[in-house]
């Protein structure tokens, strides 16, 4: 595999704060859709022509309680800032 050394931006997306309770139950029926929210979210901004026009390579990793065991579901996406144009 290749590597290609492109600069990358550290993006976080927070459940809403009224959420929390809800996720709190039913973990998975809130975190997939956000996954899927926050991916197409990134994606359809970086193919946007007035933006990038290009399909972004992106990854994200939950992060559910913070240091002092609140629970903060968040997700931290490091995003290339380029991309595979046609």
């Amino acid at each position: 595999m290749r590597r290609v050394a492109t600069p990358a931006f550290h993006v976080v997306f927070t459940l809403p704060a009224e959420l929390r309770p809800l996720a709190l139950r039913n973990r998975q029926a809130l975190f997939n859709p956000l996954f899927e929210t926050v991916s197409q979210t990134l994606l359809t901004l970086g193919a946007d022509p007035r933006r990038l026009g290009a399909l972004l390579g992106m990854y994200a990793v939950l992060h559910t309680w913070t240091r002092d065991l609140c629970f903060h579901p968040h997700l931290h996406c490091i995003v290339c800032a380029g991309g595979a144009s046609p």
